[in-house]
């Protein structure tokens, strides 16, 4: 039983929580809620929490500097709401070890109840069902129970099996989750990350898998030729097995000589093992010196200039410097929205398929240099780590606006006076123009379900707003012309733009428009073709 975590075990139990993650990753995404299955919980808190481990894996530091070193990180690599709620409880649990060697069962309690405090805090309008719920139930659960926790592991058992009936429970605080028949994806996440820290605490092994599957991006290498630049070096790490006949290793002089070959070397050292991280110009001198002293047990090699491409790829910037009082930073999900929010005015536009890190918005704050910054998350899972960024970052006032769709950005930026010095008043006009668009979204199920008093039938097409369901038909045309019906008829509009997938024939599209043409609407219609939508057509009305 353990009865105290230094900074070795704490890191090693975060290890094997992101390993449990990892391995239930998918199960995780399953876990969708109606109206649209977009599930990527499990992608975003995996995410999230390799980017903080990887900052301490190798370390042999003691608690304090562990914590606060994976703090940092673990904020900064935030993605979607998932992982900024998961990264403000690690950072919660994490700033309690601050000032300690070693914490014992009393103050790990503590830092569970500070967790929750801090994920809390990270919401705008907590709602409970949700992982927020499973966390406060497990912290209040251990918290109350004063005779019950002699040994870390206790605290564990006890935390889990609260965690486990929370999460059973969450469908009955949330009826979304009762009306599809699924537990909370992100209080299932919880209940993953502490089973795996169990199996820590218990002996049991728990493989490590592929972590980088979850969130992989393309590489791009068109942009180099023969005459590129390669000034960053590469990122080398090295697993060394120490072998007898080799030359002597000495931990210190090791380290010493390693330093002359590359920059912010990193060596730990455990029994006849050596891990290596260096940047270099010349990884081959780093093999050839390291095989002096045994056998590489594994390798990697990153080329520095080609994530610095990409990097700064998913980062445009406008061409045309930016000498007003403000700047705009959008978000886009797909390479033509990025290029076209940059045509129509913004500063930086973010590029991701899913959701935007509190190290990506960041970075895009970097790239202006007004002291007033306009962000456009235009996803309601980019709007936390957005505001996380907001409140991390210190160089310029920052102002996130409440746009959930790119709909909203669509409409916002041609609106924009970007020479007006009252920044207050453009935040108004665009706050005005959002709340007037009325947005809809038409998708279709994969397999029947009953919502609000409503069955979905397999393979129907279904247009909501919200949580209200405006339209169901079998086909796209008809659930579209249905739906437009119902949206004038709420409120005149005078334009229509309908952002579809670029999956959708042009000839699908043109039906549509003339059906809508055929129904005497006077508005005028235009169409968006975008390569990243979770449902079939999103149509704003304005």
């Amino acid at each position: 039983m353990l009865k105290q975590i230094n900074g070795r075990c704490y890191r090693d139990m975060i290890d094997y929580g992101l390993r449990s993650l990892n391995i239930n990753c998918k199960a995780l995404n399953k876990l969708n809620v109606f109206p649209v299955p977009d599930g990527d919980t499990g992608t975003n808190m995996v995410a999230t929490v390799k980017n903080g481990i990887a900052s301490i894996r190798d370390s042999r530091s003691e608690l304090s500097e562990v914590a606060k070193q994976f703090a940092n990180s673990v904020v900064l690599g935030a993605r979607g709401n998932s992982g900024v709620i998961v990264s403000q409880f690690l950072k919660g649990v994490s700033d309690t070890f601050s000032d300690v060697r070693e914490a014992d069962t009393e103050l790990f309690v503590k830092a569970l109840s500070r967790g929750v405090e801090c994920a809390y805090a990270a919401v705008a309008a907590p709602v409970e069902g949700t992982m927020l719920t499973v966390m406060s139930d497990s912290a209040k659960a251990v918290a109350n129970c004063k005779n019950g926790t002699h040994s870390i592991n206790d605290v564990i058992d006890i935390y889990l099996k609260a965690a486990k009936i929370s999460l059973d429970n969450t469908p009955e605080l949330l009826p979304t989750l009762k009306a599809a028949g699924v537990v909370d994806s992100g209080g299932a996440g919880v209940v993953c990350f502490f089973e795996g820290v169990k199996k820590y605490l218990d002996g049991e092994e728990l493989e490590a898998g592929d972590v980088s599957e979850t969130y992989v991006q393309d590489v791009d290498y068109s942009s180099f030729n023969m005459d590129s630049s390669f000034e960053y070096g590469y990122c080398t790490e090295l697993l060394v097995q120490l072998l007898h006949g080799r030359e002597p290793f000495v931990y210190e002089d090791f380290k010493k000589e390693l330093s002359l070959l590359g920059e912010s070397v990193v060596v730990s050292f455990d029994s006849d093992k050596v891990r290596i991280h260096a940047h270099t110009s010349t990884p081959e001198e780093i093999f050839a010196f390291c095989h002096r002293y045994g056998e590489f047990l594994s390798v990697k090699v990153e080329n520095m200039s080609v994530q610095h491409a990409e990097t700064v790829k998913n980062i445009l910037c406008s061409k045309t410097p930016n000498n007003g009082k403000f700047s705009v930073v959008a978000v886009a999900y797909d390479r033509s929205i990025q290029n076209l929010f940059l045509e129509m005015g913004a500063d930086v536009v973010i590029y991701c398929e899913k959701s935007a890190s509190t190290k990506d918005y960041i970075e895009a704050f970097e790239n202006v240099s007004t002291n007033e910054i306009l962000v456009f998350p235009n996803s309601s899972d980019s709007t936390l780590s957005a505001i996380q960024a907001k409140n991390l970052y210190k160089k310029a006032a920052v102002t996130v606006i409440n746009s959930r769709f790119i709909a909203e950005c669509y409409s916002s930026l041609p609106i924009i006076d970007f020479s007006a010095t009252n920044t207050g008043e453009v935040i108004d006009t665009v706050t005005k123009t959002i709340n007037n668009l009325y947005t809809v979204s038409v998708a279709h199920r994969s397999n029947s379900i009953y919502y609000n008093g409503k069955t979905i039938q397999k393979k129907e097409f279904y247009a909501f707003s919200g949580k209200e369901i405006l339209a169901i038909s079998k086909t796209l045309e008809e659930t579209v012309a249905k739906t437009v019906e119902k949206a004038l008829g709420l409120k005149k509009k005078d334009i229509i733009t309908i952002f579809h997938k670029k999956s959708i024939s042009e000839h699908h599209i043109e039906t549509i428009i003339d059906s809508i043409g055929k129904m005497g609407v006077s508005a005028e219609i235009f169409t968006v073709s975008t390569e990243n939508l979770t449902c079939d057509l999103t149509i704003s009305f304005e």
